[in-house]
C-alpha cells in the first residue's frame, strides 16, 4: 500500500496513535532515516525490522468476524500497512517491515524518545475503514540498555548488546464497547499483537555507552503566563485564543559538531488547580546527589531494566511501563519545594540544608524575580504552560560531546534556554505577529554538576524577555543550526543590555513609547514567571577513580627485611664504630668537667705562668684521675665498645697462634682506636661548627627523622603529650642539632606553651646567632606578642646576614605592614618579588612569595602575620584555593572549627574537584566526631580524579570509619582492611598497620593479624595501643605469657584506646586472671571516667573475686598511663 504521514481522508478516521498524542518531544528530521525498503542502504546503515506476527482476541463492528490489517510507524516516519486479513478474531499477519536509518545523535534520541505504533485497522465495505486501537512499544529499554560490567572482572570485555526482541503488546481500543460486557474483565486475555522487533547491529557500542551519558531533561510548567493569554478553544479571529504550542529550545555539546539543538515540543496552555510554586529555595539549580558509594550499584549504568525513566507515560513491553514507571530520582531531599541535603548524603558545600550545613553552594543564573501574587488564593485555577504528560525527554552524548560539556562548565559557560511560541499546525496559514513579543529565554548555570556525585540539577529559573528585534543569535526551532549555533556565547548577556537595545531601535520622538517598549522587553519578568526543569544524568559528570580490587594477602604488603650477607658485619662495624665515637665523646666530656673541678680554685685572671705550671698540673690531673677512680670509671666505659670492635670490625673472636700475630693485631687496633679517638677530639674542639641535623648515613639519622615523623603523627591525631615527648627526646639526643630544637619551639608555639617556644629560640641563637629561621620566626612570634623593637632587630639582622633571602624580605616587608611603614615594607616586598622572579625562572612551578611565607609563619604560629600574607596573595593572582587551605589550617591551629569549616567552604565554590580541600574537610569532620559527615567526604576524596597529598591518612581514617561503623559486621572488617592496606601501599606507618590488624582481628583472620601487628610494631615500637593489640591477639590464641608481657608493655607506654583496654580485660577474665583484668578496667576508667559499662564490670569483677584481685601478684606489675589521652585513629 502507499505510505502516507496520515491516513487518507477516503478512509474517514482521525488519526488515533499513542504516538501522536502530544508525548513526543522533538520532530525527527527528514534527512536521518531513508524510505522503506532499504534501498539506500549503506555500510554504516542500521536497518529495523518489525514483525507483526498475529493478533489475538479482537473484536470489530461484526463481533469476532473481522477484516483487519495493522499499520507500522516509527516515530514520525512513514508508515507501512499489512494485507487485510479476512473474517479472523485471530489473524496471523506475519507482516514484516524494515526501514534503514543512518545512525547519529539525532537517531538515538529518536530511539530513546519516540515508540514504535502498531495500529489496528477494521476493514469496512465500500472501501471504508475504521480505527480499531493501537499500541506502541519502546524502543529505549530494549537496544539502549546494556548489562553492566561485572565488578569481579574489570578488564573483561562487556557483553554484548541484544539485538532483538519479541513481546506481547496490548490493544488499547477506541471504543471498548466492541469488545462486549467482560472488556473490563482483568481476567480477560487480549486484545493484544504478537510482535518482534530487531535491529541489524547495535544503535551503540558498549564501550562508547560506557564512556557516554544520557541526560534526561523534565519540564514542570511555566507559570505565570501573561494576562493576554486566553486558554478558551482556539478562533482564527483572535490571536490571543488557545492556537499556540510551546517548546523550550536549547543548544548542547555534540560529537559531529560543535553544538546541535534540542527543542522539548507540544507544551500547551491549559487552567491548573495547582498553585504555583513562589519558593524562593526552589530558585536557581538544586544539585541532584547519587547515592552512597557503599550503596550504589557496580558498573557503569544501566543495571536493570526499570534504573532508567522510560520516555513516555503509556503502556510499555508486556503491559508494563517499559521504563520502570515514574523516574527513579536520586537523593534530591525530598519531593518539590523541600530543599535537599537533608539525608546528609551530600556534602556541606552544595545542600541547602537549613541548620546550618554550609548552605547554598550553586548560584542561580539570574536573581529571583519579584513572584506576582495569585489573586484569589492559591484554590483558583492558574493558567501554566504544561508538557502533558510530563515525561522526561532523553538526549544521548556520546564520549565527545560528555568531554566538550565539561569544558564548557569549567570556562563557567551557561546554557541558555529560549521559550518560544508557535502556532499549531492547523493554524499554520496565520501570522503570529506577537511571535517575537512573546519570545523568552533563561540561562542555566550547571556549574554544580561538577560537584563530586552530582549527576543533575532541578529548580526553577526565572524567564526573561528577548530582545524585540535583532534576536537572531537565540535558537529556535525554525532556525538551521548554524545560526543558533551563538546560544552559549550570547548566554552571559544581561538584562540591562536588552534594554539598550530595544531602546537603541526605537524611533527617538516621544518618551512614552521608550516606556511601553521596555515594559514590553521586560513582560515576562513583570510576571514573575518561571520555568520549572529538572536535569538529570545517568552517571556524574565528573570523572569517577576506580578502586581496583586488592587481591593480595596482607604479607604481600611488607617488605621483606633480610640483610644481604655482604652488609651483614659492614652494618655491625659500623655501629661498633658509633658507639666507641659515643662513648669516647662523653668521657672527653668528664674529663673537661673534672680538669674545670679540680684547677678552677687556681685559676688566674691572666694567662702568665701557665706553661711553666704545664707539666705540673697534668702531673696532678692524673694523680687525681687514678685517686679518685675516675681513671677505672672511664677505661670501664670505653671498654664494651673496644670488644665490639674487636668482634665485629675485625672478626677476631679465637685466640692468637703466635706472639707475631697476636703483636699485629695490637697494633692494627691500637691506631684504629687512636685514629677514631682523634677524631672525636678534633670534632669537639677544634671543628666547632654547628650542623642543623646528623649526617644523612649514620644510623642516627635515621632515629633523627623517626622521632620527627612519629611527633608528626601524634600532633595530627591532636596528641599534645605524644607529640612533645617526641620532640623533647629528639632535643635531648640530638642536643647540637638546631633544626631539632627549631622543630620542637614551633611545635610549642603552635599548641599554646609560647614560653617553651621562646625557651627554644632563645637557646639556638645562644649557641648560632646567625641561625636565619629562628631569627625569623623568633621575630615574628615577638611583632604578634607587639614586642616590635625586639621583632625588628631580629628580622633586620636576618635580612642582613643574608640580603637575597626571599622569605625574610617577604616578612620584613609585612613587619613593616603591621606598623604602618609602607615605604619601608613596599621597598622590601619588591626587592623579593625582583629575587623570586629571578629564581623563579629556573625553577618552573615555583610558589609565589606570599604563600611561601605563609606557610612558614603558619609554622611557626604567626597568624597575624600570615593572615597579611594571604591577603597580598588574594589581591594579586587572584588565587582562592590554597589561600584558603591555609586559612583552614590557621584556624584549626587555633580551634576554631567553624572558620576553618567556612574556608573549606569557600574553597569548595570556587573549584569543585580539590582534592585537598575534600581531605581537609573529611579531617576537619573527623577532628570533630562527626563520623558520616567525615566518611561522606572522604568518600568523595576517592571518586576524585586526583589524590590528595597526603592519601594515606584518608585511607587511614576511612577504615577507622568503617570500623567504627557497623562493629562485628565482617563486610565492614573487610571494607576497612581494603582501605587501610591501600594506606600502607601509599605510605606504610604504624597507624595504617594497627588499622589492619583491628580490620584483621575483627574479620577473624589472626594469622594476618598478627602479621600486620607485628609490621607495626617495627613501624613503631613504643607505639602503646599496638602492644595492646597484641596482647589482645595473644590472649585470643590462648598464649597467656606473651598476651602479659604486651599488656604490661602497653600500660608502661602510656595505652591511650579505653575500646581494647576493655576487651583485653575480657580476655584476662576468661584467662582467670582478675587481678590483671580490674588493673585495665582501672587504667581504663582513667581514660573515660564516664563510661558506664567499664564502671559496671570494674564493679562486677571486685564482687566476684575480692581475694583474687587482692592477691594476684602480677597487678603491681602495671604502671598507669598518662591522664592525656589524645585522639585515637
Amino acid at each position: 500500500m502507499a505510505s502516507s504521514q496520515n491516513l487518507s481522508s477516503s478512509k474517514g478516521e482521525p488519526p488515533a496513535s499513542a504516538g501522536d498524542d502530544g508525548a513526543s518531544a522533538l520532530a525527527m528530521p527528514a534527512h536521518v532515516g531513508a524510505g522503506a525498503g532499504g534501498s539506500n542502504v549503506g555500510a554504516d546503515a542500521l536497518i529495523l525490522t518489525v514483525k507483526v506476527l498475529s493478533a489475538r482476541n479482537i473484536r470489530g463492528a461484526k463481533g469476532d468476524k473481522v477484516n483487519s490489517f495493522v499499520r507500522v510507524q516509527m516515530a514520525d516516519f512513514d508508515f507501512v500497512e499489512s494485507p487485510v486479513i479476512t473474517e479472523s478474531p485471530n489473524p496471523q499477519y506475519d507482516f514484516k517491515w524494515e526501514q534503514s536509518f543512518h545512525v547519529d545523535e539525532t537517531l538515538i534520541d529518536t530511539f530513546a524518545n519516540k515508540r514504535l505504533s502498531i495500529t489496528l485497522i477494521e476493514s469496512l465495505p465500500k472501501e471504508k475503514t475504521a480505527v480499531l486501537g493501537d499500541s506502541s512499544l519502546s524502543m529505549f529499554p530494549h537496544f539502549l540498555k546494556f548489562s553492566p560490567r561485572d565488578p569481579t572482572r574489570p578488564d573483561a570485555p562487556l557483553p554484548a548488546p541484544p539485538l532483538s526482541f519479541r513481546s506481547t503488546a496490548p490493544i488499547a481500543y477506541i471504543n471498548t464497547r466492541l469488545l462486549g460486557k467482560d472488556a473490563d474483565d482483568p481476567a480477560r486475555i487480549g486484545p493484544d499483537f504478537d510482535v518482534e522487533v530487531s535491529i541489524s547491529r547495535p544503535l551503540v557500542q558498549p564501550e562508547i555507552v560506557e564512556a557516554g551519558t544520557f541526560l534526561t531533561f523534565k519540564v514542570d510548567d511555566v507559570a505565570p503566563v501573561p494576562e493576554e493569554w486566553s486558554c478558551k478553544e482556539g478562533n482564527e479571529k483572535d490571536l490571543n485564543s488557545n492556537l499556540y504550542s510551546y517548546s523550550l529550545n536549547f543548544m548542547l555539546p555534540a560529537e559531529s559538531a560543535p553544538e546541535r539543538l534540542i527543542s522539548i515540543s507540544n507544551g500547551s496552555l491549559l487552567m491548573s488547580d495547582t498553585a504555583i510554586n513562589n519558593d524562593s529555595s526552589q530558585m536557581g539549580p538544586i544539585p541532584i546527589t547519587v547515592p552512597k558509594p557503599n550503596t550504589s550499584t557496580a558498573g557503569t549504568f544501566n543495571s536493570t531494566v526499570s534504573d532508567f525513566p522510560d520516555s513516555h507515560g503509556g503502556a510499555g513491553v508486556d503491559g508494563v511501563d517499559a521504563g520502570g514507571g515514574a523516574m527513579s530520582t536520586p537523593t534530591t531531599g525530598g519531593p518539590a519545594g523541600v530543599p535537599p541535603g537533608s539525608d546528609g548524603a551530600f556534602p556541606p558545600a552544595v545542600t541547602t540544608d537549613a541548620a546550618g550545613a554550609g548552605g547554598a553552594a550553586a548560584v542561580a543564573a539570574a536573581p529571583p524575580p519579584p513572584v506576582k501574587a495569585e489573586k484569589g488564593g492559591n484554590s483558583e485555577p492558574v493558567k501554566k504552560v504544561v508538557w502533558t504528560p510530563s515525561a522526561p525527554y532523553l538526549v544521548w552524548m556520546p564520549p565527545a560531546a560528555v568531554v566538550r560539556l565539561r569544558e564548557k562548565i569549567v570556562r563557567k559557560e551557561v546554557v541558555e534556554v529560549e521559550f518560544a511560541r508557535t502556532l499549531l499546525p492547523r493554524y499554520a496559514h496565520l501570522s503570529d505577529t506577537n511571535a517575537a513579543k512573546y519570545r523568552g529565554r533563561t540561562t542555566l548555570d550547571l556549574s554544580c554538576l561538577l560537584f563530586p556525585r552530582v549527576m543533575g540539577v532541578r529548580g526553577r529559573w526565572a524567564i526573561e524577555s528577548s530582545e524585540t528585534s535583532g534576536s537572531a543569535s537565540h535558537p529556535t526551532t525554525a532556525e538551521p543550526a548554524k545560526e543558533s549555533g551563538a546560544v552559549g556565547a550570547s548566554g552571559g548577556e544581561s538584562s540591562s543590555a536588552v534594554h539598550t537595545v530595544g531602546a537603541t531601535t526605537a524611533p527617538t520622538g516621544g518618551g512614552k513609547r521608550k516606556k511601553d517598549e521596555t515594559q514590553v522587553t521586560n513582560l515576562y519578568r513583570a510576571a514573575g514567571t518561571t520555568v520549572g526543569l529538572e536535569l538529570l544524568l545517568e552517571k556524574p559528570l565528573l570523572d569517577k577513580k576506580k578502586l581496583q580490587p586488592i587481591t593480595k594477602s596482607v604479607s604481600d604488603f611488607i617488605p621483606k627485611r633480610v640483610i644481604a650477607p655482604h652488609l651483614l658485619f659492614t652494618k655491625r662495624s659500623q655501629r661498633a664504630d658509633e658507639e666507641y665515637e659515643a662513648q669516647l665523646q662523653k668521657v672527653v666530656r668528664k674529663l673537661v668537667w673534672e680538669f674545670e673541678s679540680q684547677f678552677k680554685a687556681t685559676e688566674t685572671a691572666g694567662d702568665a705562668g701557665l706553661g711553666a705550671d704545664e707539666a705540673q698540673r697534668r702531673r696532678a690531673f692524673f694523680f687525681h684521675l687514678n685517686k679518685s677512680g675516675a681513671y677505672f670509671e672511664f677505661k670501664e666505659q670505653i671498654k664494651g665498645a673496644v670488644v665490639e670492635i674487636v668482634r665485629e670490625r675485625f672478626k677476631r673472636k679465637s685466640p692468637f697462634v703466635s706472639r707475631s700475630e697476636m703483636h699485629l693485631f695490637m697494633s692494627e687496633l691500637y691506631v684504629h682506636l687512636t685514629d677514631k679517638m682523634h677524631e672525636v677530639l678534633t670534632r669537639t674542639f677544634r671543628d666547632r661548627k654547628r650542623t642543623s641535623e646528623p649526617a644523612a648515613s649514620t644510623a642516627a639519622a635515621d632515629d633523627f627523622r623517626i622521632l620527627r615523623a612519629w611527633a608528626a603523627d601524634a600532633e595530627t591525631d591532636r596528641w599534645v603529650t605524644g607529640a612533645e615527648r617526641w620532640h623533647s627526646e629528639r632535643v635531648v639526643r640530638f642536643e647540637d642539632s638546631m633544626q631539632a630544637w627549631f622543630d620542637y619551639g614551633c611545635f610549642c608555639l603552635r599548641n599554646g606553651m609560647p614560653d617553651k617556644g621562646e625557651e627554644c629560640f632563645k637557646e639556638i641563637l645562644g649557641r648560632n646567632p646567625k641561625h636565619i629561621p629562628s631569627l625569623l620566626a623568633y621575630g615574628s612570634y615577638c611583632c604578634i606578642g607587639e614586642r616590635f623593637e625586639e621583632a625588628r632587630v631580629l628580622l633586620v639582622t636576618a635580612v642582613e646576614l643574608q640580603p637575597k633571602y626571599i622569605m625574610g624580605l617577604t616578612i620584613l616587608g609585612l613587619f613593616y605592614d603591621v606598623l604602618g611603614e609602607e615605604e619601608e615594607s613596599e621597598v622590601n616586598l619588591l626587592e623579593a618579588q625582583k629575587v623570586h622572579k629571578l629564581s623563579a625562572a629556573a625553577a618552573e612551578g615555583a610558589q609565589s612569595i606570599f604563600l611561601s611565607a605563609a606557610e612558614f609563619l603558619i609554622h611557626c604560629h604567626a597568624g597575624q602575620l600570615a593572615e597579611r600574607a594571604l591577603s597580598q596573595e588574594i589581591l594579586q593572582s587572584n588565587a582562592m584555593v590554597h589561600p584558603k587551605l591555609l586559612l583552614h589550617q590557621l584556624e584549626l591551629q587555633r580551634s576554631n572549627f567553624r572558620l576553618a569549616e567556612e574556608h573549606l567552604q569557600a574553597a569548595l565554590e570556587v573549584q569543585q574537584d580539590h582534592p585537598d580541600v575534600w581531605a581537609a574537610l573529611g579531617h576537619l569532620q573527623f577532628l570533630q566526631k562527626q563520623w558520616d559527615a567525615a566518611k561522606s567526604s572522604y568518600e568523595t576524596v576517592l571518586t576524585l580524579s586526583q589524590e590528595p597529598n597526603n592519601i594515606s591518612l584518608v585511607y587511614t581514617r576511612l577504615g577507622s570509619l568503617h570500623l567504627r561503623q557497623k562493629a562485628g559486621d565482617a563486610a565492614s572488617a573487610r571494607m576497612a582492611k581494603s582501605m587501610y592496606l591501600r594506606a600502607c601501599a601509599a605510605g606504610p606507618s604504624a597507624a595504617s598497620w594497627l588499622g589492619v590488624g583491628k580490620a584483621c582481628m575483627a574479620a577473624e583472620e589472626w594469622e594476618e593479624a598478627e602479621d600486620a601487628l607485628a609490621e607495626a610494631n617495627v613501624l613503631n615500637n613504643r607505639l602503646a595501643d599496638v602492644w595492646a593489640y597484641l596482647a589482645l591477639l595473644n590472649l585470643q590464641l590462648n598464649r597467656e605469657f606473651e598476651g602479659n608481657q604486651c599488656i604490661a608493655q602497653a600500660l608502661r607506654l602510656g595505652i591511650r584506646d579505653a575500646a581494647v583496654l576493655r576487651s583485653v580485660s575480657d580476655a584476662l577474665l576468661k584467662a582467670q586472671q582478675h587481678a590483671a583484668a580490674v588493673e585495665c578496667l582501672r587504667m581504663c576508667l582513667e581514660i573515660e571516667p564516664e563510661d558506664a559499662s567499664s564502671r559496671a564490670a570494674f564493679a562486677r569483677i571486685l564482687q566476684q573475686a575480692p581475694h583474687e584481685t587482692a592477691a594476684e601478684p602480677a597487678a603491681s606489675d602495671f604502671k598507669k598511663p598518662s591522664r592525656d589521652v589524645g585522639f585515637a585513629v
